[in-house]
């Protein structure tokens, strides 16, 4: 848990844009997943569209994570 709250301090400084496969590994999920999220709006995992292409913010994917797992939280 430690490195979920030491990547997001790092993360922050730099945009840092992910695929949704590579999203999918950092969550530990399927990208059918994000994309089941993206259509009904269920988890609300923050993402962009750049183009036609779908990205997402390694910083916001992670302050998301962190605030739907208080125990992530930073004291």
């Amino acid at each position: 848990m430690q490195t979920i709250k030491n990547s997001v301090s790092e993360a922050s400084s730099a945009l840092v844009l992910l695929t949704t496969d590579e999203t999918a590994q950092l969550l530990r999920c399927s990208p059918a997943t994000l994309s089941v999220d993206r259509a009904r709006k269920r988890w609300r995992v923050p993402f962009l569209r750049v183009g036609r292409a779908i990205r997402y913010d390694r910083a916001a994917v992670l302050r998301w994570l962190a605030d739907r797992n208080p125990e992530l939280r930073e004291a």
